[in-house]
């Protein structure tokens, strides 16, 4: 039976990936939008790769029942523990409360913050059975969406970021897709529960660099 390699959200990051190591692999495509899911499968198709579409609605640590159980079917028998946890339940979580969230890019931090504890507890569960659990968070990576960005209402901020970073430039999504190679391969064999930043530096420039919110006066 072949390996099977599944990008949820299949966008310019995860296409990325899926060509860096899907060759040989059951590639499945699976988004909240079939249609586009379906025209990424064909692409993948055309270009040699076993690729198949499905549709599936995920949230953050949410997976439909319903979108789930699709998704499980198509994958093997030993990879159908799919997490489940009900809305309601994040929604009660004491800090997403009203007052708790001081704005939008907030609510981001808390998330990105979130999801890497979640992987840290994810590599201790799955590490029983075997496998290995890590994340990427990019930076500013040059997709439809980023460009959307930049040259929309808070484009000067992102330009602004790129310009005052190490690298002095945006990301590209197969620089994304060769980390994600490192950490799937054998090469990435000793790292697990991992939160992996790449942002061309920017954190870095918040800290110590010119990004850096100048000090307050005494």
């Amino acid at each position: 039976m072949k390996e099977v390699l599944v990008v949820v959200g299949a966008g310019s990051i995860g296409q990325a990936i899926a060509r860096r190591v899907g060759a040989g692999k059951k590639v499945l495509l699976a988004g909240l939008e079939e249609q586009q899911a379906a025209a990424t499968a064909r692409t993948f198709h055309d270009a040699g790769f076993d690729a198949h579409a499905t549709r599936v609605d995920i949230s953050g640590v949410v997976i439909s029942s319903q979108s789930g159980h699709r998704l499980s079917a198509l994958t093997p028998e030993q990879d159908k523990a799919l997490a489940t946890t009900p809305v309601e339940d994040l929604l009660n979580l004491d800090l997403v409360q009203p007052g708790r969230i001081r704005d939008t890019l907030h609510a981001y931090q808390l998330s990105k913050r979130g999801n890497s504890l979640r992987v840290m507890a994810e590599a201790v569960r799955w590490g029983r059975r075997g496998a290995r659990v890590n994340t990427i968070s990019p930076g500013i990576i040059i997709t439809p969406l980023a460009d959307d960005e930049l040259n929309g209402p808070r484009g000067a901020g992102y330009r602004r970021m790129i310009e005052g970073s190490p690298a002095g430039r945006a990301g590209t999504p197969d620089e994304v897709g060769s980390v994600a190679a490192l950490l799937m391969g054998p090469e990435g064999a000793f790292i697990t529960g991992s939160d992996f930043l790449m942002d061309g530096g920017v954190t870095a420039s918040y800290r110590f660099g010119d990004l850096a919110p100048e000090a307050t006066p005494y």
